[in-house]
């Protein structure tokens, strides 16, 4: 597996930058090099050891659009977008932790960012604009024997055998059945696990049944309409308990198992846009809470731009063109123009179009100019795209 580790000396409040991109999954590395490629200095920060996210620790082909992910695995793939960041002169930082973003004090000023971790320092990088592409998080389970040894969250189990090569249990249960759920079930199951079962409280698979179906023929149990009542055990996981929707009533089942994985759907992580004074809005097909912003992906703190999942929970490929677009605004605010700038636009626009379709799709779309109306409403700009 290839890391990409980046040290520099001891930071200082005199390191500036055009730009600063926090969070470098899919979306910050895009939005990084954009910006850089139009002639701003950039600096990507990431609290992780690699790049990529969750998406660029996947082991399987990535699911997605070939003009996008070009049938790449998540390895190869963020590879290939930190050689691009690098190519355009973007300055990278892996295992540092923003802890705080302070806005500008007044006009003209440059936002302050405190960073954890570099070179076991903090320090301070001030930059004319910034750009979160800090992702989103899986909540924490919070339901009775959550706290035993064995229950996690999915991401967790994914981190431990793609980064660090521990399988985590032998006998696991995945609780949830989104995309992600199922494709770290079979990552789990590849390494040589036992995966006892899926568990979907409704009543469907809530991913793509290309994902389903080769855990159902490798002998998993995909149990709909099986909600998740509590982990039972003494100190460590022994058993799953759930409930199954029978035709004479509700049934209670022990399922034995050593690890239970939770695959809930995950939230847009807001904090640092909060920090900065960033008006939120709840919108529940995105995810919950996320910044308010217009659809160049542009908040309501001057200099302040949001992509990815911190924009809103959608698919890995949406969040690429999300970080474009993110990219191209924050150029354009400054003063830089990407010699593509109205391709660029363009393509990312259509590929939107394309990703949102479908009835789920369509109420993405239409909470983004939800979101875009809200924007335009306090920032009177009425005639505002």
């Amino acid at each position: 597996m290839l890391l990409w580790m980046y040290h520099s000396a001891a930071m200082n409040e005199n390191v500036r930058y055009d730009v600063a991109v926090i969070g470098a999954g899919p979306a910050g590395m895009v939005s990084a090099t954009t910006c850089a490629q139009a002639g701003a200095s950039v600096i990507l920060l990431e609290r992780d050891a690699w790049a990529g996210g969750k998406l660029g620790i996947q082991s399987q082909p990535l699911q997605g659009p070939v003009t996008i992910f070009g049938g790449l695995n998540g390895f190869e793939h963020q590879a290939r977008l930190m050689n691009e960041a690098s190519d355009a002169g973007v300055v990278v930082r892996l295992g540092v932790e923003v802890d705080q973003l302070s806005p500008p004090a007044v006009s003209g000023d440059s936002f302050r960012l405190t960073v954890e971790g570099m070179l076991d320092s903090e320090g301070l990088v001030s930059a004319r604009s910034v750009i979160l592409a800090t992702g989103s998080e899986e909540p924490e389970p919070d339901f009775p024997g959550s706290n035993l040894h064995g229950v996690m969250r999915s991401g967790a189990a994914q981190v431990a055998l793609n980064v660090r090569a521990q399988l985590v249990g032998r006998r696991i249960v995945m609780a949830g059945s989104d995309n992600s759920g199922l494709l770290i079930a079979q990552n789990l199951l590849d390494a040589g696990a036992e995966i006892v079962a899926v568990l979907e409280k409704g009543s469907k698979v809530e991913g793509r049944e290309v994902n389903a179906s080769p855990l159902r023929q490798a002998g998993v149990e995909v149990l709909t309409s099986t909600p998740l009542i509590e982990a039972v055990g003494d100190g460590k996981l022994e058993r799953v308990r759930v409930q199954q929707l029978e035709y004479s009533g509700v049934a209670t089942r022990d399922i034995e198992a050593d690890t239970l994985c939770v695959a809930w759907p995950r939230e847009p992580d807001s904090h640092l846009a909060v920090d900065a004074g960033c008006p939120t809005l709840e919108i529940e097909i995105l995810g919950g809470i996320m910044p308010i912003h217009d659809l160049n992906f542009v908040t309501l703190v001057n200099g302040l731009f949001v992509c990815g999942d911190t924009s809103g929970v959608e698919s890995g490929a949406t969040a690429i063109e999300s970080g474009r677009l993110a990219g191209l605004a924050a150029s354009r605010v400054l003063g830089f123009s990407h010699e593509d700038t109205k391709t660029l636009s363009s393509m990312a626009r259509r590929r939107l179009g394309y990703l949102r379709r479908g009835r789920r799709g369509g109420l993405r779309r239409e909470a983004k100019v939800t979101l875009a109306s809200v924007h335009r409403r306090l920032t009177g700009n009425l005639d505002a795209e």
